[in-house]
């Protein structure tokens, strides 16, 4: 109420009434700042849990770009096994291969973390072959010594044909594990059994700016790599669970799966290791990918785990396989 001008009387005084443009103006800046307050969170967190973490790995700079890596090797090797593994998994997904190939003393190996993952700095969409150029300037700034039997899982696969196309005289022979098939992946039914997670997966690529996608994970809805996960040790999982809702984390993920959804590699001619040694370790005994080798080069192994992350799972059938490869390469190289 308010006192009335020139007068002792009282009225009461109507509240302003707000209209919808009002109303959407005051949501639009209501909205912004919970932006705002989000990102300035999200930078203070990753600054925060920055100063706590520090890479065991060595690493070089390829076009700007830290790429973390390990390489054990004994000076005397003839070989390096090379490991690249699946979307969402980092280089601890190879842990137990590892520790029992380092038994053989004339082979080396060499695990590295793709761009954005880990301590690894995040950049543009790159596709599986921009991705194998990338590696092949690692593996030489790196000191890894040729020539090399590559190990792909899942989407390492990719990233291991696209190599070996373009780099042939490097590669001596290869192992792939649960490996996509460009086959298949160019085919509608894959496209849309992916779509979802991908979408996701830019979802929460642009949450992760805002402390959004940190929320939403505490909460079980983003996506998890959850046999990766569940299958390496404590300290790995606690540094793991550091970089996985961060921005170069995140943006990694989505980049590969964009890849998959827009079938963006071209690698798996047929014949492409026709003259080497080819260890397919599969659920699918049809699998398509068989036409890269030569018949009388390659081994297929059914694998019975119905799982992802089968490096971690079954990681004797995978050194199984390494070793028959390498049995084969050094068979070949004798006697020629």
């Amino acid at each position: 109420m308010r006192l009335i001008s020139h007068s002792n009387g009282l009225h009461t005084v109507d509240k302003e009434k707000l209209g919808k443009i009002a109303i959407i103006k005051r949501c639009i800046i209501f909205f912004i700042g919970l932006l705002i307050l989000g990102f300035v969170i999200q930078m203070v967190t990753d600054f925060v849990d920055n100063l706590g973490l520090k890479s065991k790995f060595k690493y070089v700079r390829i076009d700007g770009k830290k790429i973390e890596y390990k390489l054990k090797s004994s000076g005397g090797s003839d070989y390096t096994v090379v490991f690249d593994g699946e979307i969402g998994a980092n280089m601890y997904e190879w842990d137990k291969v590892c520790k029992t190939l380092e038994a053989d003393k004339k082979l080396s190996t060499f695990v590295y973390n793709r761009r954005g993952y880990e301590f690894n700095d995040g950049g543009d969409l790159m596709t599986p072959e921009e991705q194998a150029k990338i590696l092949k300037n690692l593996l030489k700034k790196a000191g890894a010594p040729e020539p090399y039997i590559f190990v792909g899982e899942e989407y390492g696969s990719l990233v291991a044909t696209n190599f070996a196309k373009l780099y042939p005289e490097s590669v001596a022979g290869a192992v792939l594990v649960n490996p996509l098939s460009e086959e298949n992946i160019n085919t509608e039914e894959f496209k849309n059994s992916i779509k979802y997670k991908y979408y996701r997966s830019e979802f929460e690529k642009i949450g992760s700016n805002f402390g959004l996608t940190s929320l939403m994970s505490k909460m079980g809805l983003t996506i998890e790599n959850k046999s990766f996960e569940e299958n390496i040790d404590q300290n790995e999982l606690e540094e793991f669970n550091k970089f996985k809702n961060k921005k170069n984390y995140k943006e990694a993920v989505s980049n590969e799966l964009k890849n998959l959804y827009r079938n963006a590699s071209e690698s798996q001619t047929e014949g492409l290791l026709s003259n080497k040694p080819l260890c397919l370790i599969t659920s699918n005994d049809d699998d398509s990918i068989k036409k890269i080798g030569n018949q009388s080069l390659t081994t297929v192994v059914k694998s019975e785990a119905n799982s992802d992350t089968l490096s971690l799972l079954d990681s004797d059938e995978i050194v199984n396989g390494i070793n028959t490869t390498l049995k084969e390469v050094r068979k070949l190289a004798k006697s020629s």
